[in-house]
């Protein structure tokens, strides 16, 4: 993909993704795509990559976020930078809520590294501090 395709569609996921607009995010997503998690992620599963473009509207465009995080209080998804070139997109992007489980503020960064093919995001794999969200969380670190 040229670089200005692949940032209209990252912009469009991103759209998508801040307001939980599932069905535009499934548009944006290939329907084998493949996100990789942090090796460290709880999340409530001891996977390390989920598959389908379902599978993973369902998680981001609402699962997780009712899971980790109080839904009542205000949650912000702010993208800092964004650099495509090509295929590629790095999205560094900042988190901030309220953790379900403890009531603690969770401020993390996350940076995504999105490749993209014939107008869809085909392989999304995050990094973040899994530790702080962890901690944050309330999530067993002894497993």
């Amino acid at each position: 993909m040229e670089t200005a395709e692949t940032r209209a569609l990252m912009e469009r996921y991103y759209a998508a993704l801040t307001t939980a607009d599932q069905d535009t995010m499934l548009e944006c997503l290939d329907p084998d795509v493949v996100w990789v998690l942090p090796a460290t992620a709880a999340m409530g599963n001891a996977v390390d990559t989920m598959s389908g473009a379902t599978q993973v509207v369902e998680a981001l465009g609402g699962r997780v976020v009712r899971q980790s995080f109080d839904i009542k209080q205000p949650i912000n998804l702010e993208v800092r930078k964004m650099t495509v070139v090509d295929d590629t997109a790095v999205v560094q992007q900042r988190l901030t809520a309220t953790a379900k489980a403890t009531g603690l503020d969770y401020d993390n960064q996350y940076c995504w590294v999105y490749t993209c093919a014939e107008g869809r995001i085909t392989h999304m794999e995050e990094y973040t501090d899994t530790l702080y969200a962890a901690r944050q969380m309330g999530w067993n670190l002894d497993v």
